[in-house]
């Protein structure tokens, strides 16, 4: 979208006065494109809805704007609307074989009704373009039928011939026969308006009021007229001859002026005394086609063209004068014996203001062709920094008073003395008042650099800006004739990166930085953070650029911003804010700079141009602070479609985790038309606010889970900003993270807490059941292996006894034995005595021994004790051995007991007495 604000134009020459084409505008342009609203070039009628949405009979069809969203609509036939009317809530459009009305709620489209398919007799072939109200009745006129809708009925009224467009004025209705005369609608009849033959072979497009309850008829081809109500008189004024030959269309009585639109020439504004005040054509607008005109309530005027749709503010500060061919930058002005002069980097031209205050006639001033860096009005009197030194200038003409080429500026110093500084192409040089004009008196020794930018603190030390080099303070000798002492500022000084730019406010050196203001401490000697001004420059702390102005005022410029401030013993209060895209403005880069004129006027040096800010007019403004309505919030989910969410300003709005992408709208509560700023943020998670933007949607997406306030605001027609409007609104948890989740999530650990004591427990049972039963298997372990070695014991002392009885058994067999063996050698050595002696051994006393030694080889008790014994050592032996083999006898067994001892056949003989 373009936006240009001119005056009215002035004279184009060319000689040896150079002249650009500029143009001297009050008023300022907001063009809308078909590319901006989405659908066709021609916009064939307009009307306005209480300031708040403007409806347009667009080629494509009904296009509706509520100042931040240009949406289309379509009645069902789909055919080209030609004409449109708001009334009550009802939005009333005329097509080819249709006319009906929409129903308003909420500044939103509502059903549609045709009214057209009641009529018995449809209107065929028949395109409706007027559409107007009166006496509360609509009237829907095509070029052979009038129909007129009371709310409830429809009726038309009888045509005796084609007619072009039906006028509503002071009350009354007025329609022409085609290329004929007018006539007058009453009571639904046509009644002839007497002498209104001049209207003959022209088309009569435009009735307004005019002085009291006359009437101004416009033709398309014969000019304007005045009707007394009887007669019909020519109106002239300055431009008859032009309006003949622009085909008048249409036109609007605002402001007790009268706009006029044409088919071929734009839009003309005459006073009531036909004075031209402004022309607006295709140089500022898109074409000078005019299909539609309808005004606001501020008495700006929208524009439906051929070619897109234009917005006319008359209620701006502002006057923009650009060069055509955006060749020429400005630099600097004055304005002296009403004259604007304008240094730029072509030259020196003066404008000259006529009594209307708007300046025109644009001079370029011979000789200053080339760069000019400053223009000055000391005592009455102007000076000029150009590319080869310093003039004055008188009666247009130059004179040269310094001789170093490229004066940059030309400072005041703080004492009695009259005497000024230059910084120059190479050493700074003073002037001084001799003859009631400024001198050059001197140039300081000892320093010599190319510094564009030139400050003096209240010491008297000199601080230079270079591109280069950076900032250096020097500090002069008594009589400035000589530097004493040079300091260049770097991270010693606190500076710790590259910059030129150095300024005063409120009598301290400053220098702007990405964090802030930082001013020169005296004592430290070193740059620090201006903390006491910086808290109060709303977000301009942070600007590149400040320019000074008399009184105290000082602009602070930022990249999408600036801002007017009055600055005094450290106290700031922002007076004004512009927002330099919603007019165009580009400041010169590193040579910015904005010019008090006088008390109301301030020139804005633009690289294509100047503008001219009024103070006076910007007072003037009716400061409307009404914050900007938010005025729908849409959420969604990844990959699916937007959901509508209610906007409240009492009720928290709570959102879905699932659908934590959000889409929050807004839009401005002024008058729609020029183009809206705004700022917003989302608290929480962001706190600066946004760079100012056209933007009326902000997407956040995939929300965290939280509370949040949106907060949106706008600048009013003053650039002061609005107050904020707020949306709350929280993204609820996730299911699993809401309250119901967090209980079960909390009787679940609980539960699981317990079952995982209770396993524990039982686990720790079960060990220790196993324990004691490991303990008790230890303890049986322990005590058969006791047992078993009892036992073992028991069986080794039996096994020891038996192994003691077998040897006492074999000892007692074994003596047994040797008794047997004894007593038998006794028995034989006897027998052998007896052979030997005979009788000398008496047979009485041989008998006798014998019989002793056979009873103890024999002896029943030795052979009990032997069994007793026996049976002892190897477990019942013989009771075993009966009862297994009871036909032993006892020789059978005791061979057996001796066979059990391993005795040898040689030891058992004995022992059987063989």
């Amino acid at each position: 979208m373009t936006r240009v604000s001119f005056k009215f134009f002035a004279l184009l020459t060319l000689s040896l006065v150079v002249e650009l084409a500029y143009s001297q505008p009050t008023f300022h342009v907001t063009n809308y494109s078909k590319s901006e609203y989405l659908a066709g070039n021609q916009n064939w009628d307009l009307s306005i809805a209480g300031d708040r949405l403007l409806f347009v009979a667009n080629n494509n069809g009904l296009l509706h704007f509520n100042g931040a969203n240009w949406e289309l609509e379509n009645i069902p036939s789909k055919t080209i609307i030609r004409s449109v009317l708001y009334d009550n809530d009802k939005l009333f459009v005329g097509s080819f074989e249709e006319f009906g009305y929409w129903d308003i709620t909420n500044n939103t489209l509502g059903n549609y009704h045709s009214l057209s398919t009641n009529i018995q007799n449809s209107p065929a072939n028949q395109e409706f373009w007027r559409i107007v109200k009166h006496n509360n009745s609509i009237y829907f006129q095509s070029f052979g039928s009038i129909y007129v809708f009371n709310g409830k009925s429809i009726k038309s009224i009888e045509l005796p011939f084609p007619v072009l467009f039906l006028l509503n004025v002071n009350g009354q209705l007025f329609i022409q026969e085609i290329n004929g005369m007018l006539h007058r609608v009453i009571d639904d009849k046509l009644q002839l308006v007497p002498n209104s033959e001049i209207f003959r072979n022209t088309e009569v497009k435009v009735a307004l009021p005019f002085n009291g309850n006359k009437i101004l008829f416009g033709t398309n081809n014969k000019g304007l007229y005045v009707y007394d109500g009887i007669n019909f008189k020519q109106w002239k004024t300055d431009i008859d001859e032009t309006l003949f030959a622009s085909n008048i269309n249409n036109g609007l009585f605002i402001n007790n002026q009268y706009c006029l639109g044409s088919i071929l020439n734009g839009v003309f504004i005459i006073n009531s005394n036909g004075k031209l005040i402004n022309h607006i054509d295709s140089k500022y607008l898109q074409n000078s086609t005019i299909l539609s005109i309808d005004t606001d309530k501020l008495g700006n005027i929208w524009l439906g063209l051929d070619k897109g749709l234009s917005y006319i503010s008359f209620n701006t500060p502002f006057d923009i004068y650009l060069d055509k061919n955006n060749s020429e930058s400005v630099y600097t002005g004055i304005i002296h014996n009403n004259k604007l002069y304008i240094g730029s980097n072509q030259g020196i031209y003066y404008y000259e203001l006529g009594k209307d205050n708007h300046f025109s006639s644009k001079k370029l001033i011979p000789g200053t062709q080339g760069q000019v860096w400053f223009i000055k009005l000391i005592d009455n009197k102007i000076y000029c920094g150009l590319n080869d030194g310093t003039y004055l200038l008188e009666n247009n003409k130059l004179k040269k008073i310094g001789s170093l080429s490229g004066g940059y500026n030309l400072i005041k110093l703080d004492n009695d003395k009259g005497v000024y500084i230059q910084n120059t192409y190479s050493q700074l040089v003073t002037y001084k008042t001799e003859q009631s004009s400024l001198v050059q008196h001197q140039t300081i020794e000892g320093f010599s650099s190319p510094s564009k930018l030139l400050e003096v603190d209240f010491q008297g030390n000199i601080w230079l800006g270079h591109s280069i080099d950076g900032i250096t303070r020097l500090q002069p000798n008594s009589d400035l004739s000589s530097i004493v002492k040079t300091l260049k500022i770097d991270d010693k000084q606190g500076l710790n990166f590259k910059t030129n730019r150095v300024y005063k406010v409120d009598n301290r050196i400053v220098v702007p930085s990405k964090k802030g203001l930082l001013r020169w401490d005296d004592i430290k000697e070193q740059f620090v953070l201006f903390d006491e001004l910086n808290a109060q420059l709303q977000d301009f702390e942070k600007s590149y650029a400040i320019i000074s102005l008399p009184n105290s005022r000082y602009w602070f410029i930022k990249n999408n911003e600036w801002g007017l401030f009055e600055i005094r013993f450290g106290k700031a209060i922002l007076l004004y804010r512009i927002i330099p895209e919603m007019y165009n403005f580009n400041l010169v880069e590193n040579y910015e700079n904005i010019t008090s004129l006088n008390d109301s006027l301030e020139l804005i040096c633009l690289d294509n141009g100047f503008a001219l800010l009024n103070i006076f007019q910007l007072n003037r403004l009716v400061e409307i602070n009404i914050p900007p309505s938010i005025t729908s919030l849409q959420i969604w989910s990844d990959g699916n479609s937007k959901e509508g969410h209610p906007i409240t300003t009492t009720k928290k709005v709570e959102i879905p985790f699932n659908q934590n992408n959000i889409e929050v709208s807004f839009t401005s509560n002024e008058v729609l038309g020029t183009k809206r700023y705004f700022q917003y943020r989302l608290l929480e998670i962001e706190n600066e606010w946004s760079n100012w933007n056209t933007n009326t949607t902000v997407l956040y997406n995939r929300l965290p889970t939280g509370n949040y306030t949106f907060q949106v605001r706008t600048l009013n027609a003053k650039g002061i900003v609005t107050k904020s409007s707020e949306l709350t609104f929280e993204v609820k948890p996730p299911y699993y993270q809401s309250t119901t989740a967090i209980i079960f999530y909390c009787a679940f650990v609980i539960i699981m807490v317990y079952l995982l004591w209770k396993f524990n427990r039982i686990r720790l049972q079960r060990h220790i059941d196993r324990q004691r039963k490991l303990e008790e298997e230890k303890l049986n372990r322990e005590r058969e292996e006791a047992e078993k070695t009892i036992i073992k014991l028991q069986n080794d002392n039996l096994q020891a006894d038996i192994q003691n009885k077998s040897s006492q058994l074999a000892l007692s067999t074994m003596s047994i034995v040797k008794k047997n063996e004894l007593l038998m050698e006794i028995g034989n050595e006897l027998a052998g005595m007896k052979t030997e002696l005979g009788y000398r051994i008496p047979n009485k006393y041989f008998d006798k021994i014998n019989k002793l030694i056979n009873q103890n080889i024999d002896n029943e008790h030795d052979w009990e004790i032997f069994e007793k014994l026996f049976d002892q050592a190897h477990q019942n032996f013989f009771k075993r051995l009966k009862d297994a083999y009871p036909t032993l006898t006892a020789s059978d067994l005791r061979l057996c007991a001796y066979l059990r001892m391993n005795l040898s056949s040689k030891e058992i003989a004995p022992l059987i007495n063989i």
